[in-house]
């Protein structure tokens, strides 16, 4: 099938799919001699997967270091539930942090704007520069 049809049957552009394929995630069979890609059902497999796998949270380079390892390695449960663990702390600390910023930031900011609404104050000071969250280290960030 070409590329028009497989993203059709998936949902998305064929410009994710060109995207995909630059970052080495999935491959067209072949060429044919006017130069469109064509896919077949291992190529339309492999982009479940990356659906799939992105839908859950996970990054393209972790995608790829899933795929190598498989490669390698073949399919091991336990490594793929090892990674499903680590993208699950990951969210755990997302969310902690996410619940910190609306109780501590959000509310409070909400709730002294109504006070002052109420008191009948005008709104001229600046709230202070928000705490510095936890930072991922750069390279972590740059994976992303």
């Amino acid at each position: 099938m070409q590329i028009g049809a497989l993203a059709r049957r998936f949902g998305v552009t064929p410009s994710k799919i060109r995207f995909l394929e630059d970052e080495g995630l999935i491959r067209p069979v072949r060429r044919t001699p006017g130069g469109y890609r064509e896919y077949d059902q291992n190529s339309a497999d492999a982009l479940m997967m990356v659906l799939q796998a992105q839908s859950l949270g996970f990054t393209l380079d972790e995608i790829k270091r899933a795929l190598s390892e498989v490669k390698e390695r073949g399919l091991r449960y336990h490594y793929l539930i090892r990674q499903i663990a680590l993208k699950l702390d990951e969210l755990d600390r997302h969310i902690v942090q996410v619940q910190g910023l609306r109780a501590r930031r959000l509310v409070c900011a909400s709730n002294e704007l109504k006070a002052r609404i109420k008191s009948g104050k005008k709104c001229k000071e600046r709230l202070p520069p928000p705490p510095l969250l936890a930072r991922q280290p750069a390279a972590r960030r740059a994976r992303r």
